[in-house]
């Protein structure tokens, strides 16, 4: 069965592994995605970007320049990026956060379920995000504004890092009713994990103070 044209990215692929990157190519473009791959953040840095790159999917650990070194050289020489996926299989919460103010669309923990890869690609405009004009921010003020002190707080713990132990013993609860205070914050913020949240949090300012 023929797919849509119009449906189609121009999707950019930076990783490492080959076995990964290639792998990931192939089934783009089964989905019917147009790729191009690169090794390595600097290969993509020398060709640069294409003017017609709806996506860019980047590993954030890579030897020589990894992911976040990488966007920031883009940032400098590139007055229009791409939507931006970091990639990462080190469950770096820290890391996406930073990806996040460099202005990540979002980020993806590896292994991933190849679908929820072609969802994310899906709900991102064609059209590149303009550094700095993120048209959800806004919304994402708007629903932390809807949190409780205390969640806020979780929430703020949740984005940096530290896991339910360390939030419990700086906010001076337990373990457990930290999990359930996640459970709460999740649901206000009409989440499903925490790259969702960590990005509402990024775009709320939350993390800026």
């Amino acid at each position: 069965m023929d797919r849509d044209k119009k449906s189609g990215r121009f999707i950019l692929v930076v990783e490492d592994d080959p076995a990964v990157r290639d792998s990931t190519v192939r089934l783009l473009e089964i989905a019917g995605h147009r790729v191009a791959a690169f090794e390595s953040g600097a290969a993509l840095i020398e060709a640069g970007v294409p003017a017609a790159a709806d996506i860019l999917l980047l590993d954030i650990v890579m030897p020589g320049l990894d992911g976040l070194e990488t966007l920031r050289t883009l940032r400098t020489t590139a007055t229009d990026l791409p939507h931006v996926i970091f990639l990462t299989g080190h469950g770096d919460v820290r890391l996406a956060v930073e990806a996040m103010k460099l202005g990540a669309a979002e980020f993806l923990q590896k292994p991933y379920p190849m679908a929820d890869l072609l969802k994310l690609i899906s709900s991102l405009e064609k059209a590149p995000a303009s550094a700095g004009d993120d048209p959800q921010r806004q919304e994402a003020i708007d629903k932390v504004a809807q949190l409780s002190d205390r969640q806020r707080d979780v929430l703020k713990g949740i984005a940096i890092g530290e896991p339910s132990k360390v939030i419990a013993h700086r906010l001076g609860l337990s373990a457990r009713t930290v999990e359930t205070y996640r459970g709460h914050v999740f649901n206000r913020l009409g989440v499903r994990g925490i790259a969702e949240a960590v990005r509402i949090a990024v775009l709320a300012g939350l993390l800026d103070d």
